[in-house]
């Protein structure tokens, strides 16, 4: 028989029902049954009704606690409130935890097989009482080629700081990086692959893009802190009506001297690490994208990277008609220099790049072409 009532249950109350509201999602009425059954259960013990195998799991759980006791006593632990806790994770999100600070936790000269890895984990977990259940599925023999970690129960601001630990240890131990990771209110999956280092010195290209994705931006703000606040404070005044362009970019704006095809070229490569060439349509779209929000020239910017429909739509808020044509010239040379063919429009606070669409058909009237020469590139 279900039975509903209206309750009222003061704060401290709710405080106290927390491990349980935990457990359970959140889940109030779960997590109220889930304390009675524990309050009968520590009656019948008081009452001599409990059986051998409770009364073991309470002696555990009791060496557990004087573990925990006797390592905050000799300072190997501290104590530290939930709440605090969670604030200190979420304000470090998209950092890396230092390799140090990992191997303080896990030693790299004891723990060298996958299921040694768990094992130890778990009995990590539970000596710091988070609560966190730790397995994983591995393929390949002896070392592993692929490795699921599934962390489940536990908080989760909690389990994604075992998750980056856990991850950036395999990452330097065992060489395997993430990619992907599943992430819920009650369970966390992180998906590995066995890669090579190319330098043993650099985070894995995974492991940076799930856990550290604020990583580089952090070590260049703390190199010039007073740079950077003084930027952002201007950007934010300024409603972000400022220009960010590489000084010879600048300088050839300012010259009328534009950089040609094959010095844009080079920067590309620079940039990217790798030649023009080695990119489809789509990704050199995307990539421009990038730049032209980075550089601010413009102000919004759309584009479309579906096969044979692909175009890029620049908008801007210039008047004056010489300024529009360097900037339609530098563009221009920029996707000249990618090597796909396209047709230039441009109309006031507009220019239109328009790639792969019956080319050789297209005509555009001579007034709102940018120069005499054709816009189709070879």
């Amino acid at each position: 028989m279900i039975v509903r009532k209206n309750i009222s249950i003061d704060q401290c109350y709710i405080d106290k029902l927390k491990p349980f509201l935990d457990k359970n999602n959140g889940n109030l009425s779960a997590a109220i049954r889930d304390s009675i059954e524990t309050a009968c259960q520590l009656i019948d013990e008081k009452n001599g009704e409990k059986g051998d195998q409770n009364s073991k799991d309470s002696n555990q759980a009791s060496r557990g606690a004087e573990s925990r006791n006797r390592m905050i006593e000799e300072e190997e632990f501290l104590l530290i409130h939930h709440t605090m806790l969670e604030w200190f994770i979420r304000k470090t999100s998209g950092l890396l935890i230092e390799e140090s600070t990992v191997y303080e936790l896990i030693n790299p000269y004891t723990i060298k097989k996958i299921p040694d890895f768990i094992d130890y984990v778990n009995v990590l977990n539970n000596r710091l009482g988070w609560k966190i259940k730790v397995d994983a599925e591995c393929t390949g023999s002896p070392e592993p080629e692929s490795v699921i970690l599934t962390l489940s129960n536990g908080n989760p601001c909690f389990r994604g700081v075992i998750a980056h630990s856990l991850s950036l240890f395999l990452a330097k131990q065992m060489k395997l990086d993430i990619q992907g990771l599943f992430s819920r209110s009650n369970v966390t999956k992180v998906y590995l692959r066995r890669f090579e280092f190319l330098d043993y010195e650099k985070i894995p290209k995974g492991l940076e893009e799930y856990f550290g994705p604020m990583e580089s931006t952090f070590k260049e703000i703390r190199k010039r802190p007073e740079f950077w606040k003084n930027l952002i404070k201007i950007y934010r005044e300024q409603n972000y009506q400022r220009l960010s362009m590489n000084k010879k970019v600048f300088e050839a704006f300012v010259s009328g001297d534009l950089p040609s095809v094959d010095d844009i070229a080079r920067e590309f490569e620079l940039f990217t690490g790798k030649p023009p060439e080695a990119f489809t349509l789509s990704e050199h779209i995307m990539i421009f994208k990038a730049l032209y929000l980075t550089d601010n020239i413009g102000t919004e910017i759309e584009v479309c990277t579906e096969k044979g429909s692909e175009y890029v739509r620049l908008i801007h808020d210039y008047c004056d008609s010489k300024v529009c044509e360097r900037v339609i010239c530098y563009y221009s040379n920029i996707f000249k220099c990618i090597g796909h063919p396209f047709t230039v429009t441009s109309s006031p606070h507009m220019i239109v790049f328009e790639f792969g669409k019956n080319l050789n058909n297209i005509r555009i009237p001579e007034s709102r072409l940018i120069s005499s020469e054709p816009s189709l590139t070879p």
